[in-house]
């Protein structure tokens, strides 16, 4: 099996911060909070660490998770329900942003789960990122956990669907009632999760 391009600079930058730095790869992962055997997991198995695991690593070697994964930051575009309705945009979001997960190509949209409907998948101040490549409702998106905009203007964070009503859906939550019958806008699932914001 080829190594992905990507995830071998993301392992020879790591390596070099561990030599600068007097790291051994067991001495890494309890700087990190991680199990002993993650950062050799990491440099040897793996090629496609989580997004958690890669902040960790850059906390414990205190350099920016971008020196490692070498990718620009993605835009933290609002809030997304889990509970209440929430806005797409937020205007006090504009300059605000969140790292983008390793391996992770392509424009993204990242948003902040606000509620506790989806407890204990998602919790509140998760960042889940989807992309925004068309309206309406892919079938294939049936059964997924998904970003769904509304005709009223909520977007919720939930599992799509089909509604008792033919071009309608039901919206489930994990631990709250329903939404039934409801008139989707757009859909799209839930590409990454990163736990907690991580912001600047």
């Amino acid at each position: 099996m080829t190594t992905n391009p990507n995830i071998q600079a993301i392992r020879d930058m790591i390596e070099a911060e561990m030599k600068a730095k007097g790291f051994s790869r067991r001495s890494l992962s309890f700087a990190a909070g991680l199990s002993q055997t993650a950062v050799r997991d990491l440099l040897d198995r793996t090629n496609n660490p989580g997004i958690g695991t890669l902040h960790r690593v850059a906390e414990a070697l205190q350099i920016p998770v971008e020196d490692i994964t070498g990718s620009e930051r993605v835009t933290l575009s609002g809030e997304i329900g889990a509970g209440g309705i929430i806005g797409y945009f937020k205007e006090d979001h504009e300059f605000e942003t969140v790292a983008r997960p390793p391996l992770a190509p392509g424009p993204l949209i990242a948003l902040s789960v606000r509620g506790e409907s989806m407890l204990p998948k998602y919790e509140p101040g998760d960042i889940v990122y989807i992309r925004r490549d068309h309206d309406g409702v892919m079938p294939a998106y049936i059964g997924r956990y998904c970003a769904v905009h509304l005709a009223d203007g909520g977007t919720y964070l939930k599992i799509l669907a089909h509604g008792r009503t033919e071009g309608r859906y039901t919206l489930r939550s994990l631990n709250a009632a329903d939404m039934e019958d409801v008139e989707v806008v757009w859909a799209s699932p839930v590409l990454y999760t990163m736990q907690g914001p991580i912001t600047s």
